[in-house]
């Protein structure tokens, strides 16, 4: 049980007001106390043989302390200021060292340095973001891009009718990253992750729009110009409202199937000049998945919610494909087009350089 400050300052006071004086002597007696105490606190249940040895710790620690109570630990000795800075000087001469690797060259254990990189330097780990590497002419290709955009759609109704396209592989066998993945145990429990020789994997394509999205087209097979025109451009633009096909715009990005002259004139004569491409008067920037709806955000998100599962065939991947595009409602797209616009901007703002790590 938890003794109050009144209980314990009884028992001390109990202990030495039942001693006795002999032979030049004081004497006490933990068993008078104990009964003094039951005797004074008739309604609480305690076993006497716990009482006995409460009674000995209070009078040992007022002897030692003078106070009735535990005190507050002391604890460890606080980090002196010297080995603070020689922390945050290593840290900020190398940002990616490892707690352990500075522990190993401070000589600070490795929970001290835990602590003081992120209580008293307020200091966290990031994940360092992958991102497309650009080579030294792609900031003004990318500049170009975002000018005409920001001036061609200030207007959220042609975006309506704007479509944004491109295709991912996904693998029956999802990504598992060997370096990464681990499993703490006692033991080791010897798990492995089967996988084909030929990796099983489907294609997937998709246009989308700031009001719809359009797809998933699944191909099987390296994608050429006239698999491309005849599998997927065709039932595409037959879909389309005659307003979208009369104002609206296309993109794709440069993959050679994409940029092969008969598609380039076969989207022309359904779309114009409103067609958005390498080898087309408004050119889409190589190298920048981060300014297209589906590969900084629709794909990404497709992968995190079919690998929640593991699926045995690729029927069912195709269908899980299906059912979490269909998830994909107004709200998000309009979403979606928001972060599309603030990406152009941070684009422009930045000179064409990368601008994820102000997301």
């Amino acid at each position: 049980m938890v003794y109050s400050v009144e209980q314990n300052t009884f028992i001390v006071m109990s202990y030495y007001r039942n001693g006795t004086f002999v032979d030049g002597a004081w004497l006490y007696s933990v068993a008078a106390c104990k009964q003094e105490y039951l005797a004074n606190y008739p309604d609480l249940e305690i076993q006497e043989t716990s009482l006995e040895a409460h009674i000995r710790d209070v009078i040992n620690r007022f002897v030692r302390t003078g106070n009735v109570n535990k005190g507050k630990s002391s604890g460890r000795p606080a980090v002196s200021e010297e080995v603070v800075d020689d922390l945050r000087e290593r840290l900020e001469q190398n940002p990616q060292t490892s707690l352990t690797r500075l522990s190993q060259q401070s000589g600070v254990p490795v929970t001290t340095c835990h602590k003081v990189v992120k209580k008293r330097l307020h200091m966290h780990p990031y994940k360092i973001t992958t991102v497309q590497q650009l080579l030294p002419i792609d900031p003004p290709r990318r500049v170009e891009y975002c000018n005409w955009f920001q001036n061609t759609f200030h207007d959220d109704g042609l975006l309506d009718l704007t479509f944004f396209s491109d295709e991912a592989w996904f693998h029956l066998s999802g990504y598992v990253n060997s370096q990464n993945f681990r499993i703490w145990s006692a033991e080791n429990p010897h798990v492995f992750v089967e996988t084909p020789l030929h990796l099983l994997k489907i294609g997937v394509w998709l246009a989308v729009s700031r009001r719809r999205i359009y797809g998933p087209i699944f191909f099987h097979d390296t994608m050429t110009g006239e698999r491309y025109r005849q599998q997927i451009l065709e039932p595409f633009i037959q879909q389309l409202d005659d307003e979208e096909l009369q104002l609206g715009y296309f993109q794709q990005d440069g993959a050679t199937a994409h940029t092969a002259r008969a598609t380039l004139e076969y989207l022309q004569q359904h779309y114009d000049d409103r067609v958005i491409s390498l080898g087309v008067q408004h050119a889409f920037p190589p190298r920048s998945p981060d300014l297209t709806p589906l590969d900084f955000s629709i794909f990404g998100y497709l992968k995190d919610k079919v690998f929640q599962r593991q699926m045995n065939n690729l029927a069912e991947l195709q269908h899980e494909i299906e059912r979490w595009v269909q998830s994909i409602d107004g709200r998000m797209l309009q979403n979606i087009f928001e972060s599309k616009k603030k990406r152009v901007n941070m684009c422009l703002e930045l000179n064409g350089e990368h601008f994820q790590h102000l997301l």
